[in-house]
């Protein structure tokens, strides 16, 4: 078995995130049908405030560990010590079941001071919280193998087993929302209640998927790469114990928990400002919300699978680097590429989204003139938070943590001090443009402590970035070109007729930023990125 290199672990975790976020909202076109019209904005309001919590209690559970343990790994593996590796897993796996099973009681016994916190009172929320509880005693279990199973760069499976997780999670959901929707006329509540405790039939499954793999991965080391002790020291590799695993994880869990938290104060802040200020209804509260806090979120997080596509693939290439004391101009030279990756595969992305916004959101919900623009709104903030999480990664495995974590609360700061205001005078695009903000302020300073250490940006790499810009940008203006012309022969109003341009224009965009790139060499990333190892 041979290990991913750097663009084959970023491609493997690419695919499957996209396959996985396509198919999140795929299911949703069924799962809306079958709830009905009637219930289908109260239905999708509860999902998404129910989902905004348990991917809280998600990330706190695994508490940084796939990306903490991926880097451990790969800097213990990088000097021949997989015994560590070995021990890493072990007492992880220890630590983290104990964390999941104390957030699980947490959650199942005090669901509904949960719903008072952080769902602004919302009672509907308690049992669907309680059905997911379930999941969070197995998730710790799950991130340590996948970080684990990272560090030994064959990210690959880790990618695959989110994708297992995925299509099993997906299926159940759609067969009790059917079932008692559609066979048994039952009530949406009953219906989301069964699709949260999809998501532990989903983790099951792919943490069964990663042990079988975990053999293999083990199996493939071959016998003259494992050092001892007398060649390789213990004083020079990171202790394993329950402070140093909370020491390596909880930045990465404070950067990882971001757009989690800052969702959860939109939908508690955006609710009491509609209620109090704006005196709103509930239904316009539920519609609006759902809108940006979960419609608007399921379709922009095919784009932050790129992000976390990317990022995954760095941590463990960066730490193994200077873990071996890698040369300056080695890992600024990994550095200048990871950059340049990052952009070209991000931003066609976020263009390509933005100029077929029009018929996804008519393709996968109803036609929506301000659901369109509030989704080429969260495409941008999308954008950013890419940025700025894989930066902020960066600083943390460059052992910058304290500026790490002083720029991710600035960010905070930013996102609080404009939500009111912004929520007042944009109304639902208010908490989308905040966070936009706050996203793309600190991002720009991480950037700026990298590069001073680094130097990455030279004439070079400047007129790259600039390229893979003007490329985007072309692209953008024929997709949405293409979009309205096709719309003149195509009823655009059907989801059928959404589907048909969507599929057109998808093509139509990849083969004209394709060609763009092939012309004027910024495709050539690509080929290096392929040359590079992760270790």
């Amino acid at each position: 078995m041979k290990k991913d290199s750097l663009l084959k672990s970023s491609l493997w975790i690419s695919i499957s995130g996209i396959f996985s976020r396509i198919l999140a909202v795929i299911y949703i076109i069924p799962w809306n049908i079958w709830i009905g019209a009637a219930s289908l904005g109260a239905a999708n309001a509860l999902y998404g405030k129910v989902y905004n919590i348990y991917n809280l209690f998600l990330i706190i559970a695994t508490a940084g560990i796939p990306s903490a343990i991926s880097k451990e790994v790969a800097a213990h593996n990088a000097l021949g010590r997989y015994d560590q590796s070995e021990k890493l897993l072990k007492k992880y796996t220890f630590y983290m079941t104990l964390v999941g099973i104390v957030l699980a009681a947490l959650m199942f016994f005090g669901s509904k001071y949960v719903a008072i916190i952080f769902a602004a009172g919302d009672m509907r929320v308690v049992t669907p919280i309680k059905y997911l509880s379930v999941a969070i005693l197995i998730i710790p279990a799950l991130g340590i193998m996948r970080g684990y199973i990272q560090g030994y760069a064959f990210i690959s499976f880790s990618a695959f087993s989110q994708v297992i997780e995925q299509i099993a999670r997906v299926a159940y959901m759609l067969y009790a929302t059917y079932t008692i929707m559609v066979i048994q006329n039952g009530s949406y509540t009953s219906a989301v209640n069964q699709s949260t405790f999809a998501s532990f039939i989903g983790a099951t499954l792919a943490y069964l998927f990663l042990i079988w793999m975990r053999l293999r991965v083990r199996k493939s080391i071959p016998a003259e790469d494992i050092k001892t002790s007398a060649e390789v020291p213990d004083s020079e590799l990171t202790q394993v114990n329950f402070g140093s695993m909370l020491k390596s994880a909880i930045p990465f869990l404070l950067v990882d928990t971001i757009m989690t938290v800052l969702q959860l104060f939109d939908q508690t802040s955006f609710v009491l400002i509609y209620q109090n200020v704006l005196h709103a209804s509930q239904h316009t509260i539920d519609n609006l919300y759902s809108m940006f806090g979960f419609q608007a979120n399921k379709l922009i997080m095919v784009l932050v699978s790129l992000a976390i596509s990317v990022s995954a693939s760095v941590i463990p290439a960066l730490s193994a680097q200077i873990s071996r004391k890698s040369k300056f101009e080695d890992i600024q030279k990994l550095l200048r590429n990871m950059v340049q990756f990052t952009i070209f595969i991000i931003l066609p992305a976020t263009f390509g989204m933005m100029g077929i916004g029009r018929h996804l959101w008519t393709a996968f919900y109803i036609p929506s003139s301000l659901g369109t623009a509030i989704l080429a709104v969260s495409c941008i903030e999308a954008f950013f938070y890419c940025i700025f999480m894989i930066l902020e990664n960066i600083l943390q495995v460059d052992k910058k943590t304290k500026t790490s974590m002083i720029y991710l609360a600035l960010a905070y700061l930013i996102k609080i001090a404009l939500q009111y205001p912004l929520t007042i005078y944009m109304g639902a695009f208010g908490p989308v443009v905040a966070t936009t903000i706050a996203f793309m302020v600190m991002g720009h300073f991480a950037f700026r402590i990298i590069n001073k250490q680094y130097q990455l940006i030279d004439k070079l790499l400047g007129l790259s970035l600039l390229k893979i810009f003007l490329d985007s940008a072309i692209m953008l203006v024929v997709v949405y070109g293409a979009d309205v012309l096709l719309s003149n022969f195509i009823n655009g109003q059907t989801k059928i007729g959404a589907a048909i341009i969507l599929s057109i224009c998808a093509v139509i965009g990849i083969i004209v930023y394709g060609y763009l790139t092939y012309r004027d060499g910024s495709l050539k990333i690509l080929k290096a990125i392929r040359g590079t190892d992760i270790y």
